[in-house]
């Protein structure tokens, strides 16, 4: 395996740090009631996104030129992944605010991933739209996106984006109790350091300039710090399962 010191910096050291905090705030939320459908769906949305940082991890240790196709569908399903994980938030911010709506269901539920779970295969389907360069001395590069790709990517990011920030707002002014409010805006702010994560790393793929990159993995705590935010508005604070908060308005 041979990485530029910065993409080193960036995946080994910041994305294992973020991975081992989206593990156990995974975990706090399970085994505060598995069995809660609010707390599962939480729970995907960190799953989904951990395994995309860890696929992230495997395709960085490929360093044989003639392995590039192989570096650059894993990094193609990192991002689905990613995609598929914003949904799920998405609904689960969706749920918070209206726990009496129809994608209550299960099969409603179902249908709503559905648009992602689908959605998302056109990563897969633009051609030559993403790849992983591998030097032949092993030395495996930045990925790199081509304007298609980026402008699918930004399709299925900005709107999820808006959506759960307009959304986390109306809950957020929804809730009466104070403490409930605070909690709520510390999720707000660790979902916008989260989704920062995400448009940086498309932004610079497709910009393809080193001192971007570089500046970008500079700023890679503050991902960390959103992460945090969220295990200390959900993961940590809250103790009883999430759907007990939003009858206490």
């Amino acid at each position: 395996m041979a990485l530029l010191i910065w993409r080193f910096i960036h995946i080994y050291i910041f994305y294992l740090i973020i991975f081992a905090f989206i593990l156990y705030i995974s975990y706090s939320i399970l085994k505060r009631d598995i069995k809660n459908r609010l707390n599962q769906i939480l729970s995907l949305f960190h799953i989904c996104f951990a395994l995309s940082l860890f696929i992230n991890f495997i395709y960085t240790f490929l360093s044989e030129p003639s392995l590039e196709p192989l570096a650059t569908q894993l990094h193609i399903l990192a991002l689905y992944l990613v995609s598929v994980s914003s949904g799920f938030l998405l609904l689960f911010i969706i749920l918070l605010y209206k726990s009496e709506i129809k994608l209550k269901s299960l099969k409603n539920q179902l249908l709503f991933m559905a648009i992602y779970f689908i959605s998302s295969i056109g990563f897969f389907l633009i051609p030559q739209g993403a790849k992983v360069p591998i030097k032949s001395d092993g030395t495996q590069l930045y990925p790199v996106w081509t304007l298609p790709f980026f402008l699918f990517y930004l399709s299925i990011l900005l709107p999820t984006m808006i959506l759960s920030l307009t959304i986390s707002k109306k809950v957020y002014h929804k809730f009466k109790v104070k403490i409930l409010a605070r909690r709520m805006k510390l999720f707000v702010l660790g979902i916008c350091c989260i989704y920062y994560m995400g448009f940086a790393v498309g932004l610079t793929n497709f910009l393809n300039v080193d001192i971007l990159r570089n500046i970008f993995t500079l700023t890679q705590a503050i991902p960390i710090i959103g992460v945090i935010l969220i295990y200390y508005s959900i993961g940590r604070t809250l103790k009883q399962p999430v759907e007990n908060y939003v009858n206490q308005y």
